[in-house]
């Protein structure tokens, strides 16, 4: 999931393309702002549409994620520019996950790509990057367009997602390729992706298609929605952090300790310094070993909060909780966790009860948590 941290005080957010049919889906009436538009925090309750998402397939509105395409001669070159994946290599249909990075090595963003046609790009990103983007394609052949206002999307996520796809017509190339396709005289992009360790569906189609897309999914596979909260517990669980609430942009970070690369978010496999040129490529080859380190967290508690204190060996306070939640599949809290660097090997235990005290009281022993992205990690050689 790319999602930012969501805006709960934004001021009057933008109703989304599913808006309507989220709204009249959700009987709990838990609403938040990401990136300035309306997003369902539940539907029903976290554990049913977890356990759908689980079980066969949820579907999720996720407009608020921002969107441009890329087109031109040099599109390619541009995205390689800006994006830390091998954009290069990609054939069409073919989609490929990265960062983006400043020049100094700290991450910006997480960002995804996909090569729609032979001169056709999709860039996603958690949030807007106008003025990089508009610096990144001086000189060259690439025509940038934001299109989140003007398109709707929706992931199908679970084991049954790509059938519940086919049967509204939502047809992939394969399970590896975007596809794009007409249900009924609309144009759509079709992508297979993952949200955690689920495999998804990931649709976008014209925004004032948007709820006949919805229904026609609805009547023809009745996946569950799913909203935010439950979304939550799949993406901690599938280790991918989530800006502003794992770490901070490094271009809106308030002093240097809030920056990291890569290697500290546990991400370096995104950002391969054998295989393509990025900005921040050459910083990254100079930086030494990360002092911080976000790690992935099994809790054995029922609860936690995020900014509990985390202790190591002796009892010292080595870092602190940044996003958990509770797995009902795991039984335990899940959660990230900003650490120091020479604690990431060492026996944890962590403040569920939120005492902030110095003894043992209301500690939980907390483990290293495996996640597909680790996995995906320790096969690319990264720590």
């Amino acid at each position: 999931m790319m999602f930012p941290a969501d805006d709960p005080v934004t001021d009057d957010p933008r109703p989304t393309a599913l808006f309507s049919a989220a709204a009249s889906a959700a009987s709990a009436n838990s609403w938040t702002s990401v990136n300035g538009w309306s997003v369902a925090r539940v539907y029903s309750s976290v554990p049913d549409e977890y356990l759908a998402a689980h079980a066969e397939a949820a579907v999720a509105d996720i407009g608020p994620v921002v969107r441009c395409t890329v087109r031109g001669a040099d599109a390619a070159a541009f995205l390689q520019r800006i994006v830390s994946a091998p954009i290069g290599a990609l054939e069409p249909g073919e989609s490929v996950r990265g960062l983006m990075i400043d020049d100094d090595g700290f991450v910006i963003d997480l960002a995804e790509a996909a090569r729609l046609a032979a001169d056709l790009y999709l860039l996603s990103t958690s949030r807007k990057h106008a003025r990089r983007l508009q610096l990144g394609a001086r000189g060259l052949d690439a025509a940038v367009e934001e299109i989140t206002e003007h398109v709707a999307a929706m992931a199908i996520i679970g084991p049954a997602s790509r059938e519940a796809a086919a049967a509204a017509g939502f047809d992939l190339m394969s399970d590896k390729l975007a596809a794009q396709s007409r249900v009924r005289g609309v144009e759509l992009s079709v992508r297979p992706v993952a949200y955690g360790a689920l495999p998804a569906v990931e649709v976008i189609f014209p925004f004032d298609e948007a709820l006949t897309l919805w229904e026609r999914l609805r009547r023809a596979a009745k996946p569950k929605p799913i909203g935010l909260d439950a979304l939550e517990i799949i993406r901690i669980e599938g280790g991918t952090p989530r800006l502003g609430v794992d770490f901070q942009s490094s271009e809106t970070a308030t002093s240097a300790d809030q920056k990291r690369t890569p290697a500290s978010l546990g991400l370096a496999h995104l950002a391969p310094l054998a295989r393509s040129w990025f900005s921040g490529r050459r910083a990254l080859r100079e930086a030494g070993p990360p002092h911080r380190r976000l790690i992935g967290l099994g809790i054995d508690a029922d609860r936690a909060q995020p900014g509990a204190q985390i202790y190591g060996k002796k009892g010292a306070p080595v870092g602190r909780v940044t996003s958990c939640a509770f797995s009902p599949r795991m039984k335990r809290v899940v959660a990230f966790a900003d650490i120091a660097a020479e604690a990431a090997g060492e026996a944890l235990e962590v403040d569920a009860e939120g005492t902030g005290r110095g003894t043992g009281s209301g500690r939980a022993p907390a483990g290293l948590l495996e996640t597909a992205e680790s996995r995906a990690a320790a096969a690319s050689g990264g720590p």
